[in-house]
């Protein structure tokens, strides 16, 4: 097998995204191609691979609109944005149990936050429709909501974050996959 890589930068609509393409070709001459697509904004992607992604996948498809740590305000961002189309699925990062679901008086909106069997937690905020209910378990890679515009939100997005052993919100790009699944016509609905 040969391993090829390709990154090719699109801009549309004042977006500016970079895609990742992979090609593994068989050396022997057999014609398959095996293409896995990778995509990351370009000015958000991580400056070092993590390994501590081990157990989460990306909640969502979409474009990362504000990363964590401080804004120019002096707030702290205490997690992700990943902005999308109203009604973008919203799935679980990792296995867990519902712990909340419903109106956050802070700020998220339509919030869900799920508790993980080694005690970190997951927000999903800003949620157009809620899937699921307190006490519920979830899979990974369930969807438990719909991409919204709820709460303190300048526009349709998922503010997502993880707080390790239910501690301090924790930049959600050490805990993820390097890249973000691609985005197509097909996985947003």
């Amino acid at each position: 097998m040969v391993t090829y890589f390709n990154k090719f930068t699109l801009s549309s609509a004042g977006i500016l995204l970079t895609l990742f393409c992979q090609y593994t070709m068989p050396v022997s001459g057999e014609t398959e191609v095996q293409v896995k697509s990778l995509n990351q904004p370009s000015q958000n992607y991580l400056s070092q691979p993590s390994n501590l992604g081990v157990g989460y996948i990306w909640p969502t498809y979409g474009i990362v609109t504000s990363g964590f740590g401080q804004r120019l305000s002096g707030k702290i961002h205490t997690g992700i944005d990943i902005a999308g189309p109203i009604g973008t699925p919203i799935f679980a990062a990792a296995s867990g149990v519902v712990v909340f679901a419903g109106w956050s008086t802070e700020g998220y909106g339509n919030l869900v936050t799920l508790k993980h069997p080694d005690g970190s937690l997951t927000l999903y905020g800003h949620n157009e429709h809620i899937l699921v209910n307190v006490g519920q378990p979830v899979q990974q890679g369930q969807q438990i909501s719909a991409m919204g515009n709820t709460g303190n939100s300048s526009g349709p997005h998922l503010h997502f974050e993880i707080r390790p052993q239910g501690k301090e919100a924790a930049n959600p790009r050490a805990f993820l996959p390097t890249f973000q699944p691609p985005i197509s016509s097909s996985n947003i609905h």
